[in-house]
Parts: structure tokens; sequence; C-alpha cells
């Protein structure tokens, strides 16, 4: 097992940066990180996450906490738990509480275990599926919240803890310490204003949700892709399956709203018209099931415009952020590849394709030939 000097050197190799320059992204001497990398010093304890976030490692992968086995059995259960939005089942709460409380005795320290812990517990307490007193619930979340807080290095994961943590002090009759932590959400950028859409939803009160799920989003196009997927849960909350042409209405108005956002100028961050792609995506298959064929072609052909705005910005280094987004407000690089956006245009069109008053026509060639 490597020393913390020795992973320090290693993970800053791995990105390519030297001494001097992890020095200055950190704010301390070149010195520091040379003593650091020969074991003669180490870090103090305020520089962990910082470092940790820098050189994009777990705090006790940096730590030396955690071995090749350790991430294999969190690799393991983290795909048994899955992807889960705001709101699942207790018995799948239940679930994962199960599969995550042994994992975070071993390593107390790991901010994703903790966050499998928050989750699963505080849907357990709100559906009463617990028999543990008040006291040791409220001790349990205080340790999860700590650990959270202190080792997370990904602020919005942080923002979603504290959204989690205050609907158990809320449901625990803490509602002072609840409201202290909601406080913490910053009202900057939409971001208290989609959690208070997300806890509107949680709640059940759909009106409200989609009041504040529609302010967020124009505040703010960073949760773009969080609200469509809100409001769609919030139609089928509120009419079922078949509340199709609600949604629509609902992207129709976010679509709206990223034109009038993306009408700025090519200073606007790419991440927006990679969000308006995943949208247009959505709605030309929508519509199409709906037999709305106008709506779905004029859907389609702004795709694909979009996809050749996209194109050009991912081949362009520079202009990828303007100041209404922090810097760590990024996507992973395999959502946003050329295939995968070329992936939605082809599932697109051969939707298209079977449409029968489609079939064989002039303007399917047309878009055919575009792509």
């Amino acid at each position: 097992m490597m020393s913390v000097g020795q992973t320090i050197r290693f993970y800053r190799k791995e990105l390519g940066l030297t001494q001097s320059e992890l020095a200055e992204m950190i704010n301390v001497s070149t010195q520091a990180v040379s003593k650091w990398e020969t074991d003669w010093g180490m870090p103090d304890i305020s520089m962990i996450v910082p470092l940790a976030k820098v050189l994009n490692i777990s705090t006790d992968k940096l730590l030396g906490l955690t071995s090749d086995e350790t991430e294999e059995e969190i690799t393991s259960i983290r795909e048994k738990i899955g992807h889960h939005t705001v709101s699942f089942s207790a018995d799948e709460a239940q679930r994962i509480y199960d599969l995550s409380i042994p994992l975070f005795a071993q390593h107390p320290t790991n901010p994703e275990i903790a966050f499998w812990c928050l989750e699963s517990l505080s849907v357990l307490i709100i559906a009463k599926r617990t028999n543990a007193d008040k006291q040791t619930l409220l001790k349990e979340c205080k340790r999860y919240e700590n650990c959270i807080s202190r080792y997370e290095t990904n602020p919005d994961a942080v923002f979603k803890s504290y959204y989690i943590a205050s609907r158990c002090y809320t449901f625990l009759g803490e509602k002072e310490r609840a409201e202290q932590i909601k406080e913490k959400l910053p009202h900057t950028f939409g971001d208290r204003t989609y959690w208070e859409a997300e806890f509107a939803y949680a709640d059940g009160d759909m009106e409200l949700a989609l009041q504040k799920c529609k302010e967020s989003f124009a505040e703010k196009a960073r949760f773009i892709a969080r609200c469509i997927r809100l409001c769609r849960n919030i139609s089928i909350a509120a009419e079922g399956e078949t509340g199709v042409e609600k949604q629509l209405a609902l992207n129709e108005y976010m679509l709206h709203i990223l034109n009038a956002f993306l009408s700025g100028g090519d200073y606007l961050p790419y991440r927006m018209i990679y969000q308006k792609t995943l949208l247009l995506y959505g709605m030309v298959k929508q519509y199409a099931d709906l037999d709305m064929t106008d709506k779905a072609l004029s859907c389609m052909q702004q795709l694909l415009e979009t996809r050749t705005v996209y194109l050009t910005f991912l081949n362009d280094s520079e202009n990828k952020h303007c100041l209404m987004f922090p810097e760590t407000d990024y996507i992973e690089n395999q959502y946003v590849s050329p295939e995968t956006i070329n992936t939605y245009v082809t599932d697109c069109f051969d939707r298209l394709s079977q449409l029968p008053n489609l079939q064989g026509s002039s303007i399917l060639q047309e878009i055919h030939n575009q792509m």
C-alpha cells in the first residue's frame, strides 16, 4: 500500500501537474508538497479535502484507508444500489440501508457511503419503518451529516445531503435544526430554489414543486436536466403516465427559456447546449408517440441545428464556461462525446421513420441528408 506521500506523488503525475502547480492550486509552498511526497511531513488536516479534490480522489484513498479490494467492494455495492432520484420506496430504502451500514462501519470517513446511509435512513424515518428511538436516529443522522460535510469534495453532493438531513430533522421534530441546515443551501443561481422544489415534490405538494422548479430553471440553467426530470415526475404524480401532454407543455416552456439563455451569444457554456440536445431528444420521441408530426419534425430540425452548434463548442478549447457557472460545474466526458450526441439524433430519426405519414417522404430524406 502506498504512503500518503506516494499517493500524492502518483496522482499528481497522473494529472500531469508539477509540484509547484499543485502547490499553487492549494495555496501552499512547493517545499511543502516536496516534503509530503518524500514522507518528511504530512499535510495539515485542513489540506486533506482540498488535496483530494485537486487530485480527483477520495479522502480515504488519499489517507491510505482504501485498498484495491475495498475499492472493488465499494464499486460492487454502488452497482447494487443503483441510481435513485429524490423519492423511492421504503422497501428499496431498507435494502440500501442494509447494504450500506456494514460498509460505513468499516469506512467512517467515506462520504459516498455516508450519503447512502443518510438517504436510505431518511426514507425509513419518513415512512416510520425504523424502531430506533429519536435520540439514536438524531445521533445517526448527525454522524452521516458530519462525514459528508467534512470529507465530500463535490459541492452538489454536499447540498443534496443538507436537503436530506433537514428532512430527517423535520420528521424527527427538530425543526430548528432543520432550518439551520436549510440555511446552508446557497440562494445564489437558483440552487436553493431547486432544492425547495425537491422538498415540495417529496412532500406531495405538486403545485409548489412545479412553481419552484420553474423559478429555479429561470434563475439558472445548471439544473436543467433535473428540472426536466422533476417536471416529468410532477406530471405523472398529478395525472399518471397519461400526463404526456402536460409534460410536453412544460418541456416547451423550458425550451423557450433555454433559447432565451442561448440567444446571448457564443460566450454561453456548452453545458446548456448539451441540455437543450437532451430536451429536444425527448420531445421528438414524445410528439412522435402522439402522432403530432409537425411538432416532431420541428423539434428534429432544432435538434440537428443544436447538434451542429454543440459539436462546434466541443472542438473549441475556450469559452466553455462563463460567470454564470462555477468551474466545477461540468459534465462527465462520456455523456457528451460526439458519438453520444449522434446516437440521440439517429434514435430520433429512426422514430420518425416509423410514422406512416412520413415513410418515403421528401422531408424525411432531407433530414437524412443533414445527418
